[in-house]
């Protein structure tokens, strides 16, 4: 399997309704299916894709869904369950670490570790714990704004409480505006119906 991976992010749902979107889809794809009902791995929990055209058509071959403060388990019963804890803590970039995000107000771009960026940080640290309260001041134009509200003109970052893993490709045509037919049809059977998730890719 290829180590590369696409994550669709929900930026705007609330943390406590992450877990119901998890289980929704997680019924809905196994139902239809898509994937194998019993989670597979443990630092990286995910499901394996069983249609085999969903497999040719875009290289995918597991499927992760991610819940803020819950982990998959078994449910003894031939199926998975979402328990409380777990290290999701909605935080979704290059699995180095590294990403440049740009402020919605002033469309600057700023990097752990670039001059100023010392109130980014502090707001993955509160967002682990205090989402609500997870505001980064852009050192360009010195406007607060949310964490959440951030973009990344790479697709190397995003925050949100509930994300679905793609495993084995860089899905690019989820990134293009306009008319892609394929890339429209996969966000719609992963619960995307307004195609407004953001796009991460990563490297497992």
């Amino acid at each position: 399997m290829s180590d590369a991976t696409t994550i669709l992010v929900d930026t705007d749902l609330e943390r406590d309704d992450a877990a119901a979107a998890a289980t929704s889809l997680y019924l809905h794809l196994v139902g239809d299916g898509t994937i194998s009902p019993l989670p597979i791995g443990d630092e990286e929990t995910r499901f394996r894709v069983l249609d085999e055209r969903l497999v040719a058509d875009t290289g995918i071959r597991a499927i992760g869904l991610h819940a803020s403060g819950h982990r998959w388990r078994g449910d003894g019963n031939g199926g998975a369950r979402l328990v409380d804890g777990g290290r999701e803590n909605g935080i979704f970039c290059r699995y180095d670490g590294s990403f440049v995000i740009r402020c919605p107000e002033c469309r600057e771009t700023l990097a752990p570790g670039d001059e100023g960026s010392e109130a980014l940080e502090e707001a993955l640290a509160v967002w682990c714990d205090a989402p609500d309260s997870a505001y980064v001041a852009c050192p360009s134009c010195a406007t607060w704004t949310p964490l959440h509200l951030w973009r990344s003109p790479a697709n190397d970052f995003a925050v949100g409480h509930f994300a679905i893993t793609l495993y084995g490709a860089h899905l690019e045509g989820l990134t293009r505006e306009g008319d892609e037919h394929a890339a429209t049809a996969l966000r719609q059977r992963l619960g995307d119906i307004a195609g407004d998730y953001t796009v991460v890719f990563a490297k497992a």
